[in-house]
């Protein structure tokens, strides 16, 4: 019992038991009387260590921190607990940061009951902090020039465990294999690494297999049930080509697709991709059968805060019904180059996060293309949270320019409505329109503007749930004096297993109707 009393600084307190031999016990049985008396006070505090380490300018600030935080204990109640956490973090810090000769020497605490004062000293010796060495690979090397070339750290500087995880999770991201184990390697360092303070680092890798496949399903309001596969060949060859396609079924949309990816600086994001595919689109007043072949060169961000830049040259023959127009053909060659950036804090749940994405493709008809376009999209959306308060921004922009917006397909024309523009209406329902003559149907064209704009407030009332309230508006349109519809309403989102469940009621607001519609979505929602 005086162990666990001294544990908060009560050195001096004294127990008394009564009535202990009593046979029966019963509330009276036994009486304990605990005096606790002064708590005693740390005194001097000795740290003996090569001050001269601290003072070089590649010493750890963490490290600081407890050397700091140790001195400070002087004066303050004794806290046997706050010690050995202070003594932990520092050898943690120290094997984070490579010094991997770290030793603690002594470690005492003289108590001086007379004086209710209790002395500490401390003595420990941090060695040379060691540098990043060589990648040494252990069975398996397929890809080495893959790995380094996602590698965070330069050889011969200095150590960092933190570089190691972030290395670790590069590899993985890079989806070439199953199994990754990244480790600075101390027992195997040579007596020659050891003079020079250099520790290789070891890399144990296990390939994915020859093939890999995935499978989905999913739901929302605009697509209805939706099935999703995935089938990936990611060693082609020893250069890391790889050969992937994807399939897409739902109500109103079909798409087959199959690329091939050759990686050039850096596997994740800066890579060469030939790609063909086929999408079919079956919407209430829009058929469309489109086949594309295209080339992509992505050269990937630099950093969090950086822009991945695309350049492609997309071949597209689109046959397409829009309205009550006859069935057309458009063929279009169109280069182009698209800028987009994504910051987040997580993968299933983004409590902070933006995106952003501008992109602009053209067409001529004195290259195999059957009319002149120019089209320019942008879309920016942000999400940030404090505390129980969530806010989101959600912006659209589009034109196109042409000579003949007969001859534009219907898949590049601009329509608003549903779950990713304006909610409390059906999936693309609102463009530019004209009325069939022979039913006195109104029959969507398509539009060469579009302007969305959004704004969303959730506040967190549970651990799982949150409720929202939301207004959007936009427009699809040939010229900007257009009056935009509206939406408005209330949600739920439910941050499920599988990630957040969003549930909308929303009233729908135009010049020419008012109506209410449910939105269903799943998702992190950047």
């Amino acid at each position: 019992m005086l162990n666990a009393i001294r544990a908060y600084s009560y050195y001096q307190a004294s127990v008394e038991f009564s009535n202990f031999n009593k046979k029966s016990f019963d509330d009276n049985a036994v009486q304990i009387k605990v005096k606790l008396g002064p708590k005693l006070k740390v005194g001097a505090v000795t740290l003996e260590f090569d001050e001269s380490a601290v003072q070089e300018t590649y010493f750890p600030n963490e490290l600081k921190d407890v050397i700091k935080s140790l001195r400070e204990l002087e004066g303050k109640f004794l806290e046997q607990s706050k010690y050995d956490g202070l003594k932990t973090r520092m050898q943690t810090f120290a094997l984070i940061f490579g010094y991997f000769d770290f030793v603690l020497d002594k470690s005492e605490v003289r108590v001086t009951l007379a004086e209710n004062q209790a002395d500490m000293y401390l003595k420990f010796n941090f060695g040379a902090r060691y540098r990043f060495g060589p990648l040494e690979y252990v069975a398996e090397n397929r890809g080495s020039e893959l790995v380094e070339s996602v590698k965070p750290f330069e050889e011969n500087t200095y150590f960092d465990q933190q570089k190691i995880s972030e290395f670790t999770q590069l590899i993985r991201q890079t989806a070439y294999y199953n199994s990754v184990i990244v480790r600075a390697n101390v027992n195997a360092m040579s007596s020659a690494e050891r003079a020079l303070n250099i520790v290789p680092i070891e890399v144990l890798l296990t390939a994915k297999p020859r093939d890999t496949y995935q499978f989905g399903i999913g739901a929302s309001t605009d697509s209805g049930p939706r099935v999703t596969a995935n089938w990936v060949r990611p060693w082609v060859n020893l250069r890391g080509h790889s050969l992937s396609s994807e399939l897409y079924i739902s109500g109103p949309k079909k798409n087959v697709s199959m690329g091939y990816t050759i990686p050039m600086a850096n596997p994740l994001n800066d890579f060469f991709k030939i790609q063909t595919g086929y999408q079919e689109i079956n919407e209430e007043q829009r058929d469309s059968q489109t086949y594309t072949l295209a080339a992509q060169r992505q050269l990937g961000a630099k950093n969090k805060d950086d822009w991945d830049k695309i350049l492609f040259l997309r071949y597209e023959y689109e046959n397409f019904i829009q309205g009550i127009d006859e069935e057309q053909s458009t063929q279009l060659l169109l280069p182009g180059v698209t800028l987009n950036r994504v910051r987040k804090d997580g993968e299933l749940f983004v409590n902070w996060g933006d995106r952003q994405q501008i992109t602009v493709e053209a067409a001529s008809e004195s290259v195999v293309s059957d009319v002149n376009i120019v089209r320019v999209t942008a879309r920016t959306k942000w999400i940030r949270t404090f505390g129980k308060h969530r806010y989101i921004l959600r912006g659209d922009a589009g034109a196109i320019v042409t000579n003949d917006f007969e001859q534009v397909p219907s898949s590049l024309r601009f329509f608003v409505g549903g779950d990713q523009t304006v909610r409390g209406f059906g999936l693309n329902s609102i463009s530019e329109s004209r009325i069939d003559e022979s039913t006195g149907n109104i029959e969507l064209i398509g539009a060469q503007f579009l302007a969305v704009a959004s704004t969303e407030y959730a506040y967190q009332v549970s651990n799982d749930w949150r409720v929202a309230v939301f207004l959007d508006a936009g427009s699809a349109s040939n010229d900007f004096g257009k009056s935009p519809i509206y939406g408005t309403g209330l949600g739920a989102h439910w941050l499920s297993p599988i990630g957040t469940i969003r549930l909308y009621i929303a009233r729908g607001i135009s010049d020419t109707e008012k109506n209410w519609r449910i939105h269903f979505s799943i998702g992190p929602g950047i």
